[in-house]
């Protein structure tokens, strides 16, 4: 793909322009392994993962079109926008688990009400991280705590919506069948160990002693945990790059559907969104691969000096650059 099909706005192809991004760089796989490697250190590790993701896609929506940065990366205000998400994301979850609990109260329909919520509540989850995405736009909770704005959004493109939710829901699916077939593979380690262990201790209990039962036992606890333990490991790995994966290609094509509503041009955190982002315009090109190399770029809605994902004096923590004038900077 292109850097000119990676520019401006396309109403389509999110998958394969976040795989473009996330996969431009040499060594991209290094910050895939360190965010995995993140996820297993006690609530900073997922939290500041959780903000460079966002903060990647973040200057996507801006219009860099830019691979995850490398190297000299802010750990610790990855870890504010991180927790500044989190509020946002537990603020909405709390939100609509209170609805499905109150909906599972009503008489005779209870249960129907609050199975058609829960199938809502997948489509509520993308607007969830459109709120997290755009408290980080705007460095600040509140601006994700406005249900309204983001709505207004989500209403203009139910369509490139379903789309994201198509690469979640596709991830989400990956991670479950690797669940599954890895559960299968560790029963079916341990069923011959299983089946010769119960066969001695079916044939010889009776002459066993108590000791000898609790010795045999632990032995079979320890030859399981021996079998199972690499099996494990590996499968928690393996679930571990697919989510971290999934969330980096589902913020960066959400970042990729908000370009359409040219975020250069957002005011204050309540201003009206505009009309339409410049390749929305009704005489002008609807696809990046319909514009010409300098046309797809977006020196018309970005700043003179825009963020720059790979200058070392930018000044966000994954270089994301200041945020647009008007832009609140309030922390959490």
């Amino acid at each position: 793909m292109t850097d000119a099909e990676l520019q401006g706005f396309c109403p389509d192809r999110y998958f394969a322009r976040s795989w473009a991004l996330l996969t431009r760089d040499r060594g991209w796989v290094k910050p895939v392994l360190a965010l995995c490697a993140a996820l297993f250190v006690p609530i900073v590790g997922p939290i500041g993962a959780l903000g460079y993701v966002l903060e990647w896609a973040r200057l996507t929506a801006w219009g860099v079109a830019s691979s995850p940065k490398q190297k000299r990366v802010r750990v610790g205000e990855c870890i504010v926008s991180g927790f500044r998400a989190f509020v946002v994301l537990f603020v909405w979850l709390l939100c609509c688990s209170l609805v499905g609990a109150i909906l599972a109260l009503v008489p005779l329909l209870g249960s129907l009400a609050a199975f058609a919520w829960s199938v809502f509540s997948m489509f509520l989850g993308v607007l969830a991280m459109i709120a997290a995405l755009r408290a980080t736009i705007y460095q600040s909770v509140t601006a994700g705590l406005d249900p309204k704005a983001i709505w207004e959004m989500a209403k203009r493109d139910v369509s490139g919506l379903v789309r994201v939710f198509g690469i979640l829901a596709a991830g989400t699916g990956i991670m479950f069948c690797a669940t599954v077939a890895g559960s299968v593979l560790m029963v079916l380690s341990i069923l011959p160990q299983a089946i010769a262990f119960g066969g001695y201790i079916e044939l010889y209990d009776s002459l066993m002693t108590d000791a000898e039962r609790m010795r045999i036992f632990f032995e079979m606890i320890a030859s399981f945990v021996g079998v199972l333990g690499v099996i494990l490991v590996v499968l928690v790995l393996v679930v571990s790059v697919i989510a971290i994966v999934t969330s980096m290609l589902g913020y960066t094509a959400l970042g990729l559907w908000l370009r359409q509503f040219n975020v250069a041009a957002w005011g204050g955190e309540k201003d009206p969104l505009p009309a339409a982002g410049p390749s929305l315009h009704p005489n002008g090109p609807s696809r990046a691969s319909d514009m010409g190399a300098e046309n797809a770029t977006w020196h018309d809605t970005c700043p003179a000096s825009g963020p720059d994902w790979a200058d070392d004096g930018a000044t966000g923590p994954i270089g994301a650059g200041d945020a647009p004038d008007g832009h609140a900077q309030e922390g959490v």
